[in-house]
């Protein structure tokens, strides 16, 4: 079977387009903030020779200045996990006490019966699902 090379290898640079290169963190970049240039990576991520002349050139820094690249105050955080535990821990503690029973009773079965605890898990799901929603839906934008 002949694969063509853009989908043969997710890392080449066939797979990624040049305006997603773009977009890389700046150590992926010819030049960079560091030196006050913006280069974007051609081909292999390799700057060619004439996009490094591009934005070096006087015109280029007259008109724009020094390209800055703002930085993030911290990493985004994803309430919805602190909010499951919470959950868990508070109004969905029935349901892992119950769950926590079956794991015990089932110890004591036959392995070929293929005991589970497919209702309690569930169950367990369920009530984080319904108690993270109204929380978690108002933080949303």
């Amino acid at each position: 079977m002949n694969h063509h090379p853009m989908y043969s290898n997710p890392s080449s640079s066939f797979f990624r387009p040049h305006f997603v290169s773009a977009f890389l963190p700046t150590n992926n970049l010819c030049g960079g903030p560091a030196n006050g240039t913006l280069s974007l990576p051609h081909g292999d991520g390799v700057c060619a020779a004439h996009g490094a002349a591009l934005f070096d050139s006087p015109t280029f820094q007259e008109s724009t200045g020094p390209f800055n690249c703002p930085a993030m105050a911290s990493d985004p955080v994803d309430i919805k996990l602190d909010l499951e535990k919470e959950c868990l821990a508070n109004e969905c503690v029935k349901k892992v006490g119950a769950y926590n029973a079956c794991l015990e009773r089932i110890k004591t079965v036959s392995p070929e019966k293929e005991p589970h605890c497919y209702n309690q898990y569930f169950a367990i799901v369920h009530c984080v699902d319904v108690c993270v929603d109204p929380k978690l839906w108002p933080t949303l934008k």
